[in-house]
C-alpha cells in the first residue's frame, strides 16, 4: 500500500467515524479536481497527519462518553428500580408495624376487660363471704353449734 492510499483509507476510516455519530463526512478532492473559484482547505502532509489524529481522537472520545452516559443512564435506572423496592418494603414494614400495634392494644383492652372481670368477682366473692359470716353469727345465736354447722357447709360453694 503506497502513502498515498494508506492516507486515503486513514480519511475514509474518519468518515466512517464521524458518520457514525451523525456527522458529513469530509470530501477529498483530488489537484487535478480543484477548480479556482471553489472554498478548499488544503492541508499539507503534516497538519493532514494532525487533523485525522484529531478527528480520530475526537471521534473515539465521543464514543467513550456516548458509553459511559449510556452506562450511567442504566446505573440510574437500575438505582431507582432498588429505590422504589426499599420504598416498598418499608411502607409494608410500617405497615405491619402499625397492625401489629393495633393488636397490642386491643390485647391491652381486653386485658383490661379481664382484669376488671376478675376484681368484680372477687368482690362478689367477698361479699358472698360477708354475708355468710353475717348469717354465722346470726344463727350461732339462735342455733345450737351442730345444727349451725351444718346450715353453713351445706350453704358454701366450693369455687
Amino acid at each position: 500500500m503506497t502513502e498515498k492510499q494508506r492516507k486515503e483509507a486513514e480519511w475514509e476510516n474518519i468518515n466512517v467515524l464521524l458518520m457514525m455519530h451523525g456527522l458529513k463526512p469530509l470530501s477529498l478532492v483530488k489537484r487535478t479536481d480543484m477548480k479556482e473559484n471553489v472554498d478548499l482547505i488544503i492541508f499539507d502532509k503534516q497538519l493532514s497527519q494532525t487533523m485525522r489524529e484529531n478527528l480520530k481522537t475526537m471521534m473515539e472520545e465521543t464514543s467513550r462518553q456516548q458509553n459511559m452516559i449510556q452506562e450511567l443512564i442504566e446505573t440510574n435506572k437500575q438505582l431507582k428500580n432498588e429505590l422504589q423496592q426499599q420504598q416498598s418494603r418499608a411502607a409494608d414494614q410500617e405497615q405491619r408495624a402499625n397492625d401489629l400495634e393495633q393488636i397490642m392494644e386491643s390485647v391491652k383492652s381486653k386485658i383490661g376487660e379481664m382484669e376488671d372481670e376478675s376484681v368484680n368477682r372477687v368482690c362478689q366473692q367477698q361479699n358472698k363471704i360477708k354475708e355468710l359470716q353475717k348469717e354465722h353469727k346470726a344463727l350461732q345465736c339462735s342455733f345450737p353449734f351442730s345444727i349451725l354447722r351444718q346450715h353453713v357447709l351445706a350453704s358454701v360453694d366450693i369455687v
